[in-house]
């Protein structure tokens, strides 16, 4: 319903482009508005063809997001100037349509099933692995708990993030760096391995909105720092880790196991909804714990006995559209 609703707006609006072009027209600051109108109202139904098949519904899909983006200095240009467009110049409403714009430009990423909505770099990720009670730890997690070998596992995950950007846009200013803290455990879902998070914790309230919001996820608002000169160290009031990353060294099977996972899974007003991450293998580095004050992780589970730590220095992130996900029941 979502992509067919974009295309029947595209499609309305590239007709009234071609059949009423002087509604346009005080908007094109260029003396050829009948070109300009001909060519919008031909790519807009071009592209909203596009968006009726499956087959096609990617690419038009990403398209049709660049144009709507290309077209906000447009809406910026109408509001500022205070241009009548289809009668109206209240600049309450044109405002409001240019603030408009930016949902559809989300809107069109969001029917995309391989393309991406988000891209982020993460570094200094540091990975706390402990075995907890299997039993305890189901009953407070709503899907399926994955094992490995027979135990379950809870992970402390701080790391930096980076370069947060959007599709056709640059990094965003002011988002160049923060820093995160999760509580993760593994989950599988549809037999298909998943991260489920507890919490993520990040020192940047617009990017905690922004998660929250945006993409349903439990993210809260802390402070908290994160070096790695000498030793790493991570400090928040909650969490104090010290630790040296040796640069020699492979990691084995079960680190693989908790991190490769490429998709996480999350609750949205009682929905299920799935969430598809692209990146390369992670490249982990051993890890020697030195310290550890964890006030953070009693809040959502005991800890019982630490399995282990691993750290990668960069890996750089896509996310795909998030899905809301059908469970198969078991026979």
């Amino acid at each position: 319903m979502a992509r067919l609703s974009l295309s029947l707006i595209l499609f309305a609006a590239g007709v009234i482009h071609l059949v009423r072009p002087d509604l346009f027209d005080p908007a094109i600051p260029f003396s050829f508005k009948f070109e300009i109108n001909v060519v919008a109202g031909v790519l807009e139904i071009l592209l909203a063809l596009g968006l009726c098949f499956l087959r096609t519904k990617d690419f038009a899909a990403r398209y049709t997001a660049l144009w709507l983006l290309l077209l906000i200095p447009i809406h910026i240009y109408i509001s500022v100037l205070e241009i009548p467009i289809f009668g109206v110049s209240h600049p309450a409403i044109l405002w409001g349509r240019t603030g408009f714009q930016f949902v559809l430009y989300f809107w069109a990423l969001s029917i995309q099933d391989k393309g991406w909505i988000i891209a982020q770099r993460w570094s200094d990720v540091l990975f706390l692995h402990y075995e907890v009670d299997a039993d305890d730890l189901q009953k407070i997690v709503p899907y399926p708990v994955d094992l490995f070998e027979g135990k379950a596992i809870v992970s402390i995950v701080p790391f930096a993030m980076g370069r947060i950007r959007f599709p056709f846009l640059p990094s965003i200013p002011g988002f160049s760096q923060l820093y995160e803290l999760n509580l993760r455990t593994y989950v599988r879902m549809n037999n298909r391995p998943a991260v489920y998070f507890f919490t993520l914790d990040s020192n940047h309230l617009p990017g905690v909105l922004v998660a929250r919001f945006g993409f349903s996820l439990p993210y809260r608002w802390r402070k908290m720092q994160l070096t790695n000169k000498q030793k790493y160290e991570f400090k928040s009031p909650s969490l104090g880790i010290k630790a040296e990353i040796i640069a020699a060294g492979s990691t084995g099977h079960f680190d693989a196991w908790c991190s490769e996972r490429y998709a996480l899974v999350t609750k949205f007003f009682g929905r299920d909804l799935w969430g598809v991450v692209d990146h390369e293998k992670w490249k982990l580095q051993k890890v020697h714990v030195e310290h550890v004050e964890d006030n953070f992780s009693g809040e959502f589970i005991a800890l019982k006995k630490f399995v282990g730590a691993s750290y990668s220095s960069t890996l750089d992130v896509r996310f795909r559209p998030f899905r809301f996900l059908r469970i198969k029941s078991c026979p």
